[in-house]
């Protein structure tokens, strides 16, 4: 009988323990989050894992189009594209893998003789 009080007991502890690291975690997810109880360059794994130069990477703009402003978030960048008319658009790049994941225009392309 009183093995089974301490069993009891025991798992009642673990239990409370787990909740309040789920509690803890919860937390930590609405203040931070890109928050990991496990960061990636806490593993020993980690130091072995190396990201490779990509090399050039080519937006293809025209001539009269410059890069106006660099917006960093994590692996992406968001590079605005101006001055304006056919240049004005925002064109999302993978930092890591230096590759254009996609390009957010205000409006739709038109070809010639389509009129608007």
């Amino acid at each position: 009988m009183h093995l089974m009080k301490s069993v009891v007991i025991g798992l009642g502890v673990l239990i409370f323990l787990g909740l309040g690291l789920l509690g803890y975690g919860f937390i930590q997810k609405a203040n931070t989050p890109d928050w990991r109880l496990f960061s990636p360059s806490s593993s020993p794994t980690a130091a072995l894992v190396t990201t490779k130069p990509f090399g050039n990477l080519n937006l293809d703009l025209p001539n009269d189009c410059v890069i106006a402003r660099v917006q960093p978030d994590g692996n992406r960048a968001y590079l605005t594209i101006g001055p304006s008319g056919a240049c004005n658009r925002i064109v999302v790049v993978d930092t890591v893998q230096g590759r254009v994941l996609g390009t957010i225009k205000a409006r739709p392309e038109t070809s010639p003789g389509t009129s608007k």
